[in-house]
């Protein structure tokens, strides 16, 4: 994990940009202890904008298609992948 980091970021564990953990795959973490690089989703609404991150990548993964899904999430602002806004 990130144990050089501090607050919200300290100890936390690796992840894909899907938030899926690097060492058990499928498995996927949200809430406040995600986070990338030296960006932190502490704050709910950040953490739960990552929720529909993580449901798209389970889904087509199953093989559905989410384009849909995901348009209308990013229509609502809970589709958290442009970390640039952050």
């Amino acid at each position: 994990g990130t144990s050089d980091a501090g607050g919200c970021l300290c100890c936390a564990p690796l992840l894909t940009d899907d938030d899926e953990s690097t060492k058990v795959p499928g498995v996927f973490l949200v809430g406040p202890s995600v986070s990338h690089g030296t960006l932190s989703f502490c704050f709910v609404y950040k953490f739960r904008q990552r929720f529909a991150v993580v449901a798209d990548t389970i889904c087509r993964g199953l093989g559905y298609d989410t384009t849909a899904a995901v348009r209308k999430c990013r229509e609502a602002d809970m589709y958290l992948d442009d970390f640039s806004t952050c």
